[in-house]
């Protein structure tokens, strides 16, 4: 456990401090910090919603935004099928990339 609060504020510590084992810790923390009321599920939904790259952005950098984002929805049991997605993805591309959005939409059978 002690790994674990090497990377928690002071203020995180004081939360925590009562747990003697890792899963306790991981529990408390996400009972604290990742609740799964519909503002969170709001929250969430709107920083992947509002998730775009730039022209000549960092596209790893960008995936990595796009799957912490996915993830963090997973937590308050929020999901989203393969083919949402890839609608998002398509969706958050840049205007230079309007062409392949619409091949790639209406000249498939699946994405």
């Amino acid at each position: 456990m002690s790994s674990t609060e090497l990377h928690l504020s002071d203020e995180v510590i004081c939360n925590i401090m009562e747990e003697k084992s890792t899963k306790g810790t991981w529990e408390k923390l996400e009972k604290l910090y990742m609740d799964k009321t519909l503002s969170n599920k709001l929250t969430f939904k709107d920083q992947l919603y509002r998730l775009k790259i730039e022209d000549g952005g960092d596209v790893i950098a960008y995936l990595n935004d796009f799957n912490r984002c996915i993830s963090d929805l997973i937590r308050v049991n929020v999901t989203y099928e393969d083919y949402d997605k890839a609608l998002l993805l398509l969706r958050s591309l840049p205007d230079s990339f309007k062409h392949f959005q619409t091949t790639l939409l209406f000249g498939k059978e699946t994405l």
